[in-house]
Protein backbone atom coordinates (compact mmCIF):
# COMPACT_ATOMS: atom_id res chain seq x y z
CA UNK A 1 0.00 0.00 0.00
CA UNK A 2 1.19 3.39 -1.11
CA UNK A 3 2.85 5.68 2.05
CA UNK A 4 -0.28 8.13 3.15
CA UNK A 5 0.95 11.58 4.65
CA UNK A 6 0.63 11.73 7.90
CA UNK A 7 -2.37 14.46 8.31
CA UNK A 8 -4.08 12.06 5.71
CA UNK A 9 -3.86 8.52 7.41
CA UNK A 10 -4.49 10.88 10.87
CA UNK A 11 -7.57 12.22 9.97
CA UNK A 12 -10.40 12.98 12.32
CA UNK A 13 -13.36 10.52 11.87
CA UNK A 14 -15.77 11.25 14.71
CA UNK A 15 -16.82 14.28 15.97
CA UNK A 16 -15.00 13.64 18.88
CA UNK A 17 -11.72 13.11 17.01
CA UNK A 18 -11.92 17.09 15.87
CA UNK A 19 -9.63 19.11 17.91
CA UNK A 20 -9.82 22.36 18.66
CA UNK A 21 -13.91 23.23 17.80
CA UNK A 22 -15.84 22.05 20.64
CA UNK A 23 -18.57 25.08 19.73
CA UNK A 24 -18.93 23.46 15.99
CA UNK A 25 -18.78 20.08 16.77
CA UNK A 26 -21.13 20.02 19.91
CA UNK A 27 -24.02 22.18 17.85
CA UNK A 28 -23.90 20.00 14.62
CA UNK A 29 -24.17 16.23 17.18
CA UNK A 30 -27.31 17.78 18.97
CA UNK A 31 -28.52 18.51 15.37
CA UNK A 32 -27.58 14.93 13.99
CA UNK A 33 -29.24 13.16 17.52
CA UNK A 34 -32.21 15.00 17.06
CA UNK A 35 -32.86 15.17 13.30
CA UNK A 36 -32.43 18.49 12.76
CA UNK A 37 -30.37 19.12 10.13
CA UNK A 38 -29.82 21.88 8.22
CA UNK A 39 -30.01 21.73 3.77
CA UNK A 40 -27.29 23.84 3.83
CA UNK A 41 -24.51 24.76 5.78
CA UNK A 42 -21.11 27.25 5.70
CA UNK A 43 -17.87 26.58 6.91
CA UNK A 44 -15.16 29.37 7.67
CA UNK A 45 -11.85 29.35 8.62
CA UNK A 46 -8.50 29.37 7.96
CA UNK A 47 -6.41 26.48 6.46
CA UNK A 48 -6.07 23.55 8.40
CA UNK A 49 -9.09 23.92 11.06
CA UNK A 50 -11.03 21.07 10.12
CA UNK A 51 -13.37 22.71 7.93
CA UNK A 52 -13.70 19.26 5.09
CA UNK A 53 -12.80 16.84 8.01
CA UNK A 54 -15.84 17.92 9.93
CA UNK A 55 -17.65 17.80 6.68
CA UNK A 56 -16.94 14.25 5.89
CA UNK A 57 -17.83 13.66 8.95
CA UNK A 58 -21.04 15.01 8.91
CA UNK A 59 -22.25 12.95 5.70
CA UNK A 60 -20.84 9.89 7.51
CA UNK A 61 -23.21 10.57 10.55
CA UNK A 62 -25.94 11.89 8.36
CA UNK A 63 -25.51 7.80 6.58
CA UNK A 64 -24.19 5.76 8.88
CA UNK A 65 -26.58 2.30 8.65
CA UNK A 66 -24.81 1.68 12.43
CA UNK A 67 -24.62 4.96 13.61
CA UNK A 68 -23.98 5.03 17.60
CA UNK A 69 -25.79 8.13 19.00
CA UNK A 70 -24.17 11.52 16.85
CA UNK A 71 -21.26 9.74 15.86
CA UNK A 72 -20.80 7.97 12.74
CA UNK A 73 -19.65 3.95 13.17
CA UNK A 74 -16.89 4.11 11.00
CA UNK A 75 -17.63 0.46 10.11
CA UNK A 76 -20.24 -0.09 7.69
CA UNK A 77 -20.11 0.14 3.82
CA UNK A 78 -21.31 3.69 3.81
CA UNK A 79 -18.99 4.92 6.30
CA UNK A 80 -16.30 3.35 4.52
CA UNK A 81 -16.74 4.39 1.12
CA UNK A 82 -16.97 7.81 2.39
CA UNK A 83 -13.50 7.54 4.30
CA UNK A 84 -11.79 6.06 1.08
CA UNK A 85 -13.34 8.72 -0.56
CA UNK A 86 -15.55 6.49 -3.41
CA UNK A 87 -19.39 7.09 -1.85
CA UNK A 88 -21.21 8.05 -5.21
CA UNK A 89 -23.79 9.77 -2.19
CA UNK A 90 -21.02 12.43 -1.10
CA UNK A 91 -19.65 14.77 -3.88
CA UNK A 92 -16.91 16.89 -3.54
CA UNK A 93 -16.50 19.59 -5.79
CA UNK A 94 -13.70 22.31 -6.00
CA UNK A 95 -14.81 25.48 -6.50
CA UNK A 96 -11.14 26.88 -7.40
CA UNK A 97 -11.54 24.35 -10.79
CA UNK A 98 -15.13 24.20 -11.53
CA UNK A 99 -16.31 27.82 -10.98
CA UNK A 100 -18.29 28.73 -13.70
CA UNK A 101 -21.92 28.40 -14.61
CA UNK A 102 -22.01 25.37 -16.73
CA UNK A 103 -20.75 23.33 -13.36
CA UNK A 104 -23.57 24.34 -11.42
CA UNK A 105 -25.83 23.86 -14.18
CA UNK A 106 -24.71 20.31 -14.20
CA UNK A 107 -24.98 20.19 -10.46
CA UNK A 108 -28.28 21.58 -10.38
CA UNK A 109 -29.58 18.10 -12.75
CA UNK A 110 -27.55 15.96 -10.71
CA UNK A 111 -29.53 16.89 -7.41
CA UNK A 112 -32.68 15.29 -8.52
CA UNK A 113 -31.79 12.04 -8.47
CA UNK A 114 -32.27 10.29 -4.85
CA UNK A 115 -28.99 8.80 -3.16
CA UNK A 116 -28.53 5.45 -3.90
CA UNK A 117 -27.59 3.65 -0.38
CA UNK A 118 -27.86 6.25 2.32
CA UNK A 119 -30.62 8.33 3.52
CA UNK A 120 -28.96 11.78 1.93
CA UNK A 121 -26.82 13.35 -0.96
CA UNK A 122 -24.11 15.66 0.15
CA UNK A 123 -22.41 18.07 -2.17
CA UNK A 124 -19.39 19.61 -0.35
CA UNK A 125 -18.56 22.63 -2.21
CA UNK A 126 -14.60 23.77 -1.45
CA UNK A 127 -13.14 27.17 -1.64
CA UNK A 128 -16.49 28.25 -2.39
CA UNK A 129 -15.76 31.85 -2.86
CA UNK A 130 -13.94 31.07 -5.96
CA UNK A 131 -17.31 30.66 -8.14
CA UNK A 132 -18.23 33.43 -10.24
CA UNK A 133 -21.09 35.83 -9.71
CA UNK A 134 -23.05 34.24 -12.37
CA UNK A 135 -22.17 30.51 -10.99
CA UNK A 136 -23.68 31.86 -7.36
CA UNK A 137 -26.96 33.63 -9.32
CA UNK A 138 -27.18 29.95 -10.67
CA UNK A 139 -26.74 27.90 -7.42
CA UNK A 140 -29.66 30.23 -5.59
CA UNK A 141 -32.35 28.75 -6.19
CA UNK A 142 -31.27 25.15 -5.23
CA UNK A 143 -29.45 26.14 -2.17
CA UNK A 144 -32.81 27.81 -1.07
CA UNK A 145 -35.19 25.32 -1.70
CA UNK A 146 -33.04 21.77 -2.14
CA UNK A 147 -34.88 18.55 -2.54
CA UNK A 148 -35.51 16.84 0.90
CA UNK A 149 -32.77 14.20 0.40
CA UNK A 150 -29.59 16.71 0.12
CA UNK A 151 -27.40 18.63 2.16
CA UNK A 152 -24.90 21.65 1.13
CA UNK A 153 -21.89 22.00 2.83
CA UNK A 154 -19.68 25.03 1.51
CA UNK A 155 -16.63 25.58 2.68
CA UNK A 156 -14.19 29.22 2.39
CA UNK A 157 -10.97 30.86 3.74
CA UNK A 158 -12.79 34.19 2.82
CA UNK A 159 -16.14 34.06 3.75
CA UNK A 160 -16.42 38.17 3.08
CA UNK A 161 -15.79 37.11 -0.73
CA UNK A 162 -19.55 35.35 -0.44
CA UNK A 163 -22.71 36.93 -1.75
CA UNK A 164 -24.99 37.82 1.36
CA UNK A 165 -27.58 36.53 -0.41
CA UNK A 166 -25.60 33.20 0.04
CA UNK A 167 -24.63 33.72 3.20
CA UNK A 168 -28.33 34.12 4.09
CA UNK A 169 -29.16 30.54 3.07
CA UNK A 170 -26.71 28.67 4.96
CA UNK A 171 -25.98 28.05 8.97
CA UNK A 172 -22.55 29.69 9.15
CA UNK A 173 -20.23 28.47 11.52
CA UNK A 174 -17.01 29.90 12.21
CA UNK A 175 -13.44 27.45 12.77
CA UNK A 176 -11.07 29.23 14.99
CA UNK A 177 -7.56 28.66 14.60
CA UNK A 178 -6.54 26.11 16.80
CA UNK A 179 -4.08 26.66 19.94
CA UNK A 180 -0.63 26.41 20.13
CA UNK A 181 -1.41 23.82 23.21
CA UNK A 182 -3.75 21.85 21.49
CA UNK A 183 -1.32 21.65 18.30
CA UNK A 184 0.80 20.34 20.97
CA UNK A 185 -1.02 17.41 22.51
CA UNK A 186 -2.66 16.41 18.94
CA UNK A 187 1.48 16.05 17.55
CA UNK A 188 1.98 14.05 21.05
CA UNK A 189 -0.62 11.73 20.13
CA UNK A 190 0.11 11.37 16.46
CA UNK A 191 3.72 10.86 17.10
CA UNK A 192 3.40 8.21 19.32
CA UNK A 193 0.75 6.36 17.26
CA UNK A 194 2.84 6.16 13.99
CA UNK A 195 6.10 5.49 16.69
CA UNK A 196 8.41 9.19 16.21
CA UNK A 197 10.26 10.21 18.89
CA UNK A 198 10.12 13.38 19.11
CA UNK A 199 11.36 16.16 21.45
CA UNK A 200 9.08 18.31 23.40
CA UNK A 201 11.47 21.67 22.36
CA UNK A 202 10.19 20.20 18.51
CA UNK A 203 6.73 19.55 19.06
CA UNK A 204 6.29 23.36 20.50
CA UNK A 205 8.17 24.60 17.84
CA UNK A 206 6.20 22.91 15.12
CA UNK A 207 3.21 23.99 16.94
CA UNK A 208 4.24 27.60 16.88
CA UNK A 209 5.52 27.91 13.21
CA UNK A 210 1.98 25.92 12.02
CA UNK A 211 0.42 29.42 13.00
CA UNK A 212 -3.10 27.35 14.21
CA UNK A 213 -3.23 24.79 11.11
CA UNK A 214 -3.44 21.29 12.12
CA UNK A 215 -2.20 20.32 8.76
CA UNK A 216 0.79 22.46 8.18
CA UNK A 217 1.72 21.23 11.97
CA UNK A 218 1.29 17.34 10.70
CA UNK A 219 2.82 18.05 7.45
CA UNK A 220 6.08 19.61 9.13
CA UNK A 221 6.23 16.60 11.64
CA UNK A 222 6.18 14.25 8.69
CA UNK A 223 8.90 16.07 7.29
CA UNK A 224 10.43 15.93 10.14
CA UNK A 225 10.34 12.24 10.71
CA UNK A 226 11.88 11.94 7.50
CA UNK A 227 14.71 14.20 7.81
CA UNK A 228 16.24 12.54 11.93
CA UNK A 229 14.77 8.59 10.57
CA UNK A 230 11.60 8.71 13.15
CA UNK A 231 13.57 11.22 15.32
CA UNK A 232 12.41 14.86 15.61
CA UNK A 233 14.61 17.42 16.86
CA UNK A 234 14.47 21.10 17.68
CA UNK A 235 17.67 21.22 15.31
CA UNK A 236 15.83 19.07 12.51
CA UNK A 237 12.68 21.72 13.02
CA UNK A 238 15.12 24.87 12.29
CA UNK A 239 16.87 23.44 9.46
CA UNK A 240 13.35 22.60 7.96
CA UNK A 241 11.50 25.91 8.79
CA UNK A 242 15.09 27.99 8.82
CA UNK A 243 13.92 29.68 11.65
CA UNK A 244 16.47 30.31 14.64
CA UNK A 245 16.54 28.79 18.05
CA UNK A 246 15.11 30.82 21.31
CA UNK A 247 18.24 31.33 22.93
CA UNK A 248 19.15 33.47 19.95
CA UNK A 249 16.12 35.51 20.15
CA UNK A 250 16.67 36.03 23.65
CA UNK A 251 20.29 37.34 22.78
CA UNK A 252 19.16 40.03 20.14
CA UNK A 253 16.28 40.64 22.75
CA UNK A 254 19.00 41.52 25.26
CA UNK A 255 21.25 43.47 22.54
CA UNK A 256 17.58 45.80 21.99
CA UNK A 257 17.37 46.10 25.60
CA UNK A 258 20.49 47.15 26.05
CA UNK A 259 21.07 49.22 23.73
CA UNK A 260 24.15 47.68 22.01
CA UNK A 261 24.00 48.07 18.53
CA UNK A 262 27.47 46.37 17.81
CA UNK A 263 26.51 43.22 18.96
CA UNK A 264 23.36 43.11 17.58
CA UNK A 265 24.57 43.61 13.71
CA UNK A 266 27.11 40.94 14.05
CA UNK A 267 24.46 38.37 15.28
CA UNK A 268 22.34 39.46 11.55
CA UNK A 269 25.80 38.61 10.26
CA UNK A 270 26.23 35.42 11.57
CA UNK A 271 22.80 34.53 10.47
CA UNK A 272 23.64 35.62 7.10
CA UNK A 273 26.42 33.24 6.87
CA UNK A 274 24.39 30.50 7.78
CA UNK A 275 21.81 31.25 4.96
CA UNK A 276 19.01 31.64 7.48
CA UNK A 277 16.28 33.60 5.82
CA UNK A 278 16.33 37.67 7.31
CA UNK A 279 12.61 38.13 7.12
CA UNK A 280 11.69 34.99 8.59
CA UNK A 281 13.43 36.06 11.54
CA UNK A 282 12.39 39.55 11.99
CA UNK A 283 8.67 38.19 12.02
CA UNK A 284 10.02 35.49 14.68
CA UNK A 285 12.01 38.72 16.54
CA UNK A 286 9.00 40.38 16.75
CA UNK A 287 6.67 37.62 17.75
CA UNK A 288 9.20 36.84 20.40
CA UNK A 289 8.95 40.74 21.66
CA UNK A 290 5.29 40.50 21.64
CA UNK A 291 5.42 37.66 23.70
CA UNK A 292 7.30 39.45 26.17
CA UNK A 293 4.67 42.45 26.31
CA UNK A 294 1.94 39.82 26.48
CA UNK A 295 4.05 38.48 29.35
CA UNK A 296 4.04 41.24 31.17
CA UNK A 297 0.58 43.10 30.64
CA UNK A 298 -1.35 40.15 30.92
CA UNK A 299 0.57 36.87 32.29
CA UNK A 300 -0.32 33.72 31.23
CA UNK A 301 -1.67 35.52 28.09
CA UNK A 302 1.67 35.26 25.94
CA UNK A 303 1.86 31.58 25.04
CA UNK A 304 4.70 31.10 26.76
CA UNK A 305 4.73 27.24 26.56
CA UNK A 306 5.49 27.80 22.69
CA UNK A 307 8.61 30.09 23.68
CA UNK A 308 9.44 27.62 26.82
CA UNK A 309 11.88 29.33 28.93
CA UNK A 310 13.27 31.96 26.39
CA UNK A 311 11.38 34.83 27.84
CA UNK A 312 12.57 34.81 31.24
CA UNK A 313 16.09 34.39 29.77
CA UNK A 314 16.43 37.65 28.53
CA UNK A 315 19.35 39.26 29.40
CA UNK A 316 18.70 43.05 31.24
CA UNK A 317 15.14 42.01 30.06
CA UNK A 318 14.81 44.96 33.50
CA UNK A 319 16.20 47.60 31.31
CA UNK A 320 13.83 46.76 28.55
CA UNK A 321 10.38 49.16 29.40
CA UNK A 322 7.05 48.53 27.42
CA UNK A 323 7.25 52.05 25.57
CA UNK A 324 10.82 50.71 23.91
CA UNK A 325 9.18 46.94 23.91
CA UNK A 326 6.25 48.55 21.55
CA UNK A 327 8.25 50.71 19.25
CA UNK A 328 10.97 47.72 18.28
CA UNK A 329 7.77 45.59 17.62
CA UNK A 330 6.68 48.10 15.49
CA UNK A 331 9.94 48.70 13.90
CA UNK A 332 10.53 44.91 13.23
CA UNK A 333 7.21 44.75 11.48
CA UNK A 334 7.52 47.77 9.14
CA UNK A 335 10.84 46.50 8.55
CA UNK A 336 9.48 43.03 7.37
CA UNK A 337 6.93 44.45 4.90
CA UNK A 338 9.77 46.27 3.62
CA UNK A 339 12.01 43.38 3.33
CA UNK A 340 9.40 41.51 1.03
CA UNK A 341 9.99 44.30 -1.76
CA UNK A 342 13.59 45.69 -1.19
CA UNK A 343 16.43 44.44 -3.15
CA UNK A 344 18.52 44.80 -0.29
CA UNK A 345 17.06 42.96 3.03
CA UNK A 346 19.71 42.78 4.92
CA UNK A 347 20.61 46.26 5.11
CA UNK A 348 16.77 47.25 5.56
CA UNK A 349 17.18 44.59 9.04
CA UNK A 350 20.31 46.46 10.21
CA UNK A 351 19.02 49.95 10.12
CA UNK A 352 15.72 48.89 12.09
CA UNK A 353 17.78 47.04 14.58
CA UNK A 354 19.83 50.51 14.69
CA UNK A 355 16.69 52.54 15.43
CA UNK A 356 16.01 50.14 17.51
CA UNK A 357 18.64 50.06 20.07
CA UNK A 358 19.41 53.67 19.52
CA UNK A 359 15.58 55.77 19.47
CA UNK A 360 17.74 58.49 20.24
CA UNK A 361 18.90 59.08 16.62
CA UNK A 362 15.11 59.42 15.35
CA UNK A 363 12.70 61.83 16.18
CA UNK A 364 9.33 60.13 15.56
CA UNK A 365 6.74 60.45 18.48
CA UNK A 366 7.30 56.75 19.26
CA UNK A 367 11.33 57.40 19.77
CA UNK A 368 10.62 60.57 21.55
CA UNK A 369 8.36 58.93 23.76
CA UNK A 370 10.85 56.37 24.16
CA UNK A 371 12.86 58.51 25.46
CA UNK A 372 10.61 60.38 27.99
CA UNK A 373 10.29 57.14 29.13
CA UNK A 374 13.77 56.47 29.75
CA UNK A 375 13.58 59.38 31.48
CA UNK A 376 11.04 59.22 33.72
CA UNK A 377 12.37 56.15 34.46
CA UNK A 378 15.96 57.63 35.87
CA UNK A 379 13.78 59.91 38.05
CA UNK A 380 12.24 57.50 40.13
CA UNK A 381 15.00 57.04 41.85
CA UNK A 382 16.78 60.26 41.53
CA UNK A 383 17.74 62.13 44.49
CA UNK A 384 19.57 65.62 44.35
CA UNK A 385 22.64 66.16 46.27
CA UNK A 386 22.47 68.87 48.75
CA UNK A 387 25.10 71.39 47.49
CA UNK A 388 26.59 73.38 50.74
CA UNK A 389 28.45 76.13 47.96
CA UNK A 390 25.23 78.70 48.16
CA UNK A 391 26.87 80.60 50.82
CA UNK A 392 26.44 84.23 51.47
CA UNK A 393 29.51 86.00 52.15
CA UNK A 394 29.07 88.69 54.31
CA UNK A 395 32.21 89.94 53.77
CA UNK A 396 31.53 91.18 50.68
CA UNK A 397 29.29 94.16 49.30
CA UNK A 398 25.59 93.74 50.36
CA UNK A 399 24.70 95.63 47.27
CA UNK A 400 21.30 93.74 45.91
CA UNK A 401 21.48 91.90 42.87
CA UNK A 402 18.90 90.40 40.34
CA UNK A 403 19.87 86.66 40.22
CA UNK A 404 17.29 86.49 37.38
CA UNK A 405 15.82 88.63 35.42
CA UNK A 406 12.34 89.58 35.52
CA UNK A 407 9.76 88.55 32.47
CA UNK A 408 7.33 91.15 32.95
CA UNK A 409 7.02 92.84 29.72
CA UNK A 410 5.85 89.04 28.15
CA UNK A 411 2.36 88.11 28.10
CA UNK A 412 3.57 84.48 28.28
CA UNK A 413 4.54 82.71 31.37
CA UNK A 414 7.69 80.12 31.42
CA UNK A 415 7.05 76.46 32.09
CA UNK A 416 9.31 73.46 32.24
CA UNK A 417 8.54 70.86 29.34
CA UNK A 418 6.40 68.13 30.86
CA UNK A 419 8.18 64.92 30.82
CA UNK A 420 11.97 67.26 30.73
CA UNK A 421 13.48 67.34 33.73
CA UNK A 422 15.54 70.42 35.12
CA UNK A 423 19.24 71.04 34.62
CA UNK A 424 19.60 70.57 38.29
CA UNK A 425 17.62 67.17 38.59
CA UNK A 426 15.45 68.79 41.10
CA UNK A 427 12.13 70.26 40.88
CA UNK A 428 10.29 74.17 40.94
CA UNK A 429 8.11 74.38 43.97
CA UNK A 430 6.29 77.70 45.03
CA UNK A 431 8.05 79.38 47.70
CA UNK A 432 5.53 79.97 50.52
CA UNK A 433 7.87 81.95 52.81
CA UNK A 434 9.81 84.34 51.22
CA UNK A 435 12.72 82.89 52.21
CA UNK A 436 14.36 82.49 48.82
CA UNK A 437 13.40 86.02 47.69
CA UNK A 438 15.09 87.33 50.86
CA UNK A 439 18.12 85.39 49.96
CA UNK A 440 18.23 86.54 46.37
CA UNK A 441 18.30 90.06 47.59
CA UNK A 442 20.93 89.60 50.00
CA UNK A 443 23.44 87.45 47.87
CA UNK A 444 26.91 89.64 46.69
CA UNK A 445 26.23 89.74 42.85
CA UNK A 446 29.97 87.82 42.10
CA UNK A 447 28.56 84.85 44.79
CA UNK A 448 25.57 84.43 42.16
CA UNK A 449 27.77 84.73 39.14
CA UNK A 450 30.08 82.35 40.69
CA UNK A 451 27.11 79.68 41.43
CA UNK A 452 25.60 80.15 37.53
CA UNK A 453 28.44 79.75 35.55
CA UNK A 454 31.19 78.32 37.63
CA UNK A 455 34.60 80.45 37.20
CA UNK A 456 33.99 81.18 33.28
CA UNK A 457 31.37 83.69 35.78
CA UNK A 458 34.17 85.96 36.91
CA UNK A 459 35.23 86.41 33.07
CA UNK A 460 32.13 86.98 31.36
CA UNK A 461 31.88 90.04 30.05
CA UNK A 462 28.76 92.07 30.97
CA UNK A 463 26.09 94.66 29.48
CA UNK A 464 24.22 91.99 26.96
CA UNK A 465 20.42 92.65 27.70
CA UNK A 466 17.38 90.81 26.70
CA UNK A 467 16.49 93.84 24.09
CA UNK A 468 19.53 93.75 22.56
CA UNK A 469 19.30 89.70 21.70
CA UNK A 470 15.81 90.24 20.67
CA UNK A 471 16.75 93.68 18.37
CA UNK A 472 19.47 90.94 16.95
CA UNK A 473 17.40 88.24 16.60
CA UNK A 474 16.07 88.64 13.30
CA UNK A 475 19.54 88.91 12.25
CA UNK A 476 20.18 85.65 14.05
CA UNK A 477 17.98 83.96 12.05
CA UNK A 478 18.70 85.37 8.76
CA UNK A 479 22.40 84.01 9.53
CA UNK A 480 20.86 80.66 10.64
CA UNK A 481 19.21 80.43 7.50
CA UNK A 482 22.34 80.97 5.11
CA UNK A 483 24.64 78.58 7.02
CA UNK A 484 22.52 75.75 8.41
CA UNK A 485 19.23 76.05 6.27
CA UNK A 486 17.74 72.61 6.99
CA UNK A 487 17.42 73.41 10.66
CA UNK A 488 16.04 76.85 10.20
CA UNK A 489 12.48 75.94 10.46
CA UNK A 490 12.60 74.87 14.02
CA UNK A 491 14.51 77.74 15.43
CA UNK A 492 12.64 80.39 13.77
CA UNK A 493 9.17 79.28 16.21
CA UNK A 494 12.04 80.21 18.97
CA UNK A 495 11.80 83.75 20.80
CA UNK A 496 14.48 84.83 23.57
CA UNK A 497 12.90 85.10 27.29
CA UNK A 498 15.54 85.52 29.54
CA UNK A 499 19.62 86.53 29.29
CA UNK A 500 21.79 86.56 32.04
CA UNK A 501 24.90 87.40 31.25
CA UNK A 502 25.69 84.88 28.46
CA UNK A 503 23.24 82.45 29.59
CA UNK A 504 19.86 82.76 26.87
CA UNK A 505 16.92 80.93 27.92
CA UNK A 506 15.08 80.53 24.59
CA UNK A 507 11.19 79.88 24.43
CA UNK A 508 9.01 77.45 22.06
CA UNK A 509 5.52 77.64 22.18
CA UNK A 510 3.27 74.71 23.18
CA UNK A 511 2.54 72.32 20.76
CA UNK A 512 6.44 72.68 18.54
CA UNK A 513 7.69 69.56 20.14
CA UNK A 514 9.46 68.24 16.94
CA UNK A 515 10.96 72.60 16.97
CA UNK A 516 12.07 71.92 20.49
CA UNK A 517 13.61 68.27 20.31
CA UNK A 518 15.54 69.67 17.27
CA UNK A 519 17.11 72.03 18.87
CA UNK A 520 17.63 69.63 21.83
CA UNK A 521 20.20 68.15 19.84
CA UNK A 522 23.77 68.41 20.48
CA UNK A 523 25.02 69.55 17.76
CA UNK A 524 22.63 71.85 16.73
CA UNK A 525 22.65 73.72 20.00
CA UNK A 526 26.29 73.83 20.00
CA UNK A 527 26.22 75.64 16.90
CA UNK A 528 23.63 78.07 18.07
CA UNK A 529 26.03 78.75 21.13
CA UNK A 530 28.09 79.46 18.50
CA UNK A 531 26.52 81.65 16.52
CA UNK A 532 25.12 83.74 19.89
CA UNK A 533 29.07 84.02 20.43
CA UNK A 534 29.46 85.35 17.08
CA UNK A 535 27.08 88.41 17.88
CA UNK A 536 27.75 89.15 21.30
CA UNK A 537 30.82 87.20 21.68
CA UNK A 538 32.48 85.00 24.98
CA UNK A 539 31.18 81.61 25.15
CA UNK A 540 27.06 81.27 25.42
CA UNK A 541 24.88 78.59 26.81
CA UNK A 542 21.37 77.84 25.33
CA UNK A 543 18.64 76.31 27.19
CA UNK A 544 14.69 76.00 26.02
CA UNK A 545 11.60 75.51 27.61
CA UNK A 546 7.99 75.41 26.26
CA UNK A 547 6.11 79.16 26.81
CA UNK A 548 2.20 79.87 27.06
CA UNK A 549 0.25 82.86 25.55
CA UNK A 550 1.97 85.38 23.22
CA UNK A 551 5.42 87.15 23.09
CA UNK A 552 5.75 90.58 21.32
CA UNK A 553 8.51 90.63 19.42
CA UNK A 554 10.12 93.88 17.39
CA UNK A 555 9.25 93.55 13.89
CA UNK A 556 12.17 92.40 11.73
CA UNK A 557 13.09 93.85 8.80
CA UNK A 558 13.18 91.29 5.94
CA UNK A 559 16.16 91.73 3.12
CA UNK A 560 13.85 93.48 0.52
CA UNK A 561 12.55 95.95 3.17
CA UNK A 562 16.28 96.69 4.42
CA UNK A 563 17.21 97.65 0.32
CA UNK A 564 14.44 99.90 0.12
CA UNK A 565 15.69 101.72 3.21
CA UNK A 566 19.39 102.11 1.72
CA UNK A 567 17.66 103.76 -1.65
CA UNK A 568 15.80 106.57 0.41
CA UNK A 569 19.03 107.25 3.30
CA UNK A 570 17.15 105.36 6.02
CA UNK A 571 14.66 107.98 6.28
CA UNK A 572 11.05 106.91 7.14
CA UNK A 573 8.94 106.99 4.30
CA UNK A 574 4.85 107.47 4.83
CA UNK A 575 2.74 107.97 1.69
CA UNK A 576 -0.62 109.70 2.48
CA UNK A 577 -1.83 107.08 -0.63
CA UNK A 578 -1.72 104.55 -2.82
CA UNK A 579 -1.26 106.82 -5.33
CA UNK A 580 1.83 108.78 -3.39
CA UNK A 581 3.22 105.54 -3.05
CA UNK A 582 3.40 104.65 -6.56
CA UNK A 583 5.11 108.15 -7.78
CA UNK A 584 7.50 107.21 -5.43
CA UNK A 585 8.92 104.49 -8.63
CA UNK A 586 7.99 106.01 -11.72
CA UNK A 587 11.12 107.95 -11.69
CA UNK A 588 12.72 104.91 -12.48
Amino acid sequence: MAYLALYREWRPQTFRDIVGQEHVTRTLRNAVEAGRTGHAYLFCGSRGTGKTTTAKVLAKALNCLDRNGPEPCNRCVNCQSITEGYSVDVVEVDAASNRGIDEIRDLREKVKFAPTTGQFRVYIIDEVHMLTNEAFNALLKTLEEPPRHVVFILATTEPHKVPLTILSRCQRFDFRRISPDEITGRLREVAAGAGIAADEEALLLIARAAEGGMRDALSILDQGAALGEMKVTAEDVHNILGTVRLDILSRMAGYLAAGETGPALRLIGELTGTGKDLRLFAREMAAFLRAIILERVSPGDSGGGVWGDALKNVPGAADFSEERLIRAVDILIKAEQEMKWGSLPGVILELALVKACRPEITYDLSSLAARVAALEEKLKNFVPEKSGNLLVDRSVSNEPYKALQSFTEATGRLRQPEGVPDKTGAQYEPDQTGEVQRLVETMPEDTISRELHGEAGRESVPGVSLEQVRAAWGDIMEALRKERPPIYPNFIKAVPLQVQEHSLIAGFPEGAELAYAMAERPENKKYFEELLGKFFSGEWQVNYRFYQGEIHMPAVRTEPANDISRRFNGKEIIPEDETELSSLFDDE
